[in-house]
Formats: C-alpha cells, sequence, structure tokens
C-alpha cells in the first residue's frame, strides 16, 4: 500500500491519542461522566441520583440518540462552567496521552496534511480528549480541519453507511484517503468496504514495528508513521 502521496487523514482517539488510565476502562469513564451529569441534574431538580440517572439516560438514548453534551446541560438547564470545569478533572485524572499519537500528528500537520478526526465520541468529548493531550480546547482545535464526532455523523465507526457519509463530506470516493486508528474492524475493514482503501493500525503490543497484511499497515508505534509517509 501507497501512502506516501495521501493528503486526506481521518485519525481516531480511544486508545490511538489517549486511553483510559489508572485501571479505569472505557466504560468506566463513560460512567464517570454520565454519574456526574445525574448528580447535577439531581441537585437541579431535587431528585434521587437514581432517578436523575433515568431521565438521563431516557434523554440521551431514546429522545436524541445521537447527543452531544452540551445538548445535557440546556435541555437540564445546567451551570455550563461548573459542568465543563468538572468534565476537565474527570477527563486529566481518568485518560492518559500516547506521546507517540501526538507526535505522529504535529508531524503530519507540519507536512500540511489535511487532518480530520473521526471518533465514537460526541463533538465535545472529542474535544475535550484532545485537550487532555494538548491538541484542542473546547471551542476547537488548530491542528484538525473538522471533527467527525457521533453527533456528527449521526452513526458509530462498526457502521458502513456512517462512513460513506464521512467520504462525502470529503469530497467522494475518488479522494485519496488513510485512516489512522487501533482497531482493526472500525479503523479498517469497516471504512474498506465504505471505500477507504488505505489504513494504519496501531497495535502497541506487537513486536513487529511494521508489517503490511492484506492491503493495512501494522505499526507498534505510530512514530513509524513518520517513516511511511513523506513529503
Amino acid at each position: 500500500m501507497d501512502v506516501q502521496n495521501i493528503n486526506i487523514i481521518l485519525c481516531d482517539i480511544d486508545s490511538t491519542v489517549t486511553d483510559a488510565a489508572n485501571g479505569f476502562s472505557h466504560d468506566n469513564f463513560r460512567t464517570a461522566v454520565f454519574k456526574m451529569f445525574a448528580e447535577h441534574i439531581s441537585l437541579r431538580q431535587n431528585i434521587s441520583e437514581e432517578a436523575a440517572m433515568l431521565v438521563l439516560n431516557d434523554f440521551a438514548n431514546n429522545l436524541l440518540v445521537w447527543w452531544d453534551y452540551p445538548d445535557f446541560i440546556t435541555n437540564f438547564q445546567l451551570n455550563a462552567e461548573d459542568i465543563w470545569r468538572e468534565m476537565r478533572v474527570l477527563h486529566r485524572s481518568m485518560l492518559q496521552v500516547y506521546d507517540d499519537a501526538v507526535d505522529m500528528i504535529k508531524f503530519l500537520k507540519s507536512l500540511n496534511k489535511e487532518l480530520f478526526i473521526i471518533s465514537n465520541n460526541p463533538v465535545t468529548g472529542c474535544l475535550l480528549k484532545l485537550e487532555v493531550a494538548g491538541l484542542a480546547d473546547l471551542r476547537g482545535t488548530t491542528y484538525f480541519k473538522r471533527v467527525f464526532g457521533t453527533n456528527i455523523t449521526r452513526g458509530m465507526k462498526s457502521q458502513v453507511p456512517m462512513w460513506e457519509r464521512v467520504i462525502a463530506c470529503l469530497g467522494g470516493k475518488d479522494q485519496r484517503i488513510l485512516t489512522i486508528g487501533d482497531n482493526v474492524k472500525e479503523d479498517y475493514i469497516i471504512p474498506h468496504k465504505a471505500g477507504i482503501l488505505n489504513s494504519i493500525i496501531v497495535d502497541r503490543n506487537s513486536e513487529i514495528p511494521v508489517s503490511d497484511k492484506d492491503g493495512c499497515i501494522c505499526v507498534n508505534s505510530l512514530k513509524e508513521v513518520k517513516e511511511l509517509i513523506k513529503k
């Protein structure tokens, strides 16, 4: 697979740029975020935290489906300043940053590559995670041209139609696009079915620095991307 002349790059976040840390899991992280919101809803509406969690889940999963955190703030009339402050504390305490990913993104940006985020997080969730990595803040990012969060794509990375919508946003299937992520299914197989033919998958547990299998390049560190993608 020749990735040297590719200009459009879709980068994953979870387990690629940031990851759960300190013994936490991604499920622990989502639970902690929803628990924080439920606590604020409980105080605001003078109901139990259990009742608040039911109301929150019903709003998120049944009424909106493709939500973002500002939807919670405005619907339940919560204090935005308090929410974002606590969200940042959660992100800093429960996430770790992969330095090889940060270095790779800065390198690709220096080559004037068109970088985009593609994630199973909503947009502000993406920005908060990128903020921990020093690549964004809540108002946006200078490293990525657009953040394709779930509330924008109205889908998950495990769904071919979601990738097709993103491809359409980028100009169509004739564009040379590369995905970079950690999940073989979601960052290679599914986008490949949608028409994206180039992928780099990072497996930091692999003993082999670089391997190529069925059109997918696998690396054990994103530092290897510097050698794969040239000006």
